[in-house]
């Protein structure tokens, strides 16, 4: 029978880019800067984690269609780093892979991040998500 992950898990710290027109930083500067802030807000060094999930869901003006360039960015090297991507439930999918990862025994510490950075496709608002021209 399913029990859950009800305290199983718990969010160490958490950190957030400064919102505005970023011209002078890039999809990798943005998450540098919230992932040092988590850092800090959770008391803990980058050696501790032991899995990340990557959300991106417009990998065309973010980092690619792998999380290699946000593993890079971050400096998390010998680690498995996913990107995940689930349309406007894109965080949601990074948060929840990281918390089942941790829930299940397979990781003591994961890593949920993502960046989107819209103000550089030269138009406003999101893309459409139809692929057809």
């Amino acid at each position: 029978m399913a029990t859950g992950i009800k305290d199983k898990v718990a969010i160490l710290g958490m950190g957030c880019s400064r919102f505005g027109e970023r011209w002078d930083a890039g999809t990798a500067d943005l998450l540098a800067e919230a992932f040092t802030e988590a850092l800090a807000d959770a008391g803990i060094e980058r050696r501790q984690i032991e899995a990340a999930w990557y959300g991106s869901g417009v990998d065309s003006v973010n980092v690619g269609n792998s999380a290699i360039p946000a593993s890079m960015a971050l400096r998390l090297d010998g680690i498995p780093v996913s990107r995940v991507e689930n349309m406007c439930a894109t965080g949601t999918e990074a948060l929840r892979s990281a918390a089942y990862a941790v829930a299940s025994g397979a990781v003591d510490i994961a890593l949920a991040i993502g960046a989107e950075k819209l103000k550089d496709t030269g138009y406003g608002g999101l893309p459409s998500p139809s692929k057809a021209p």
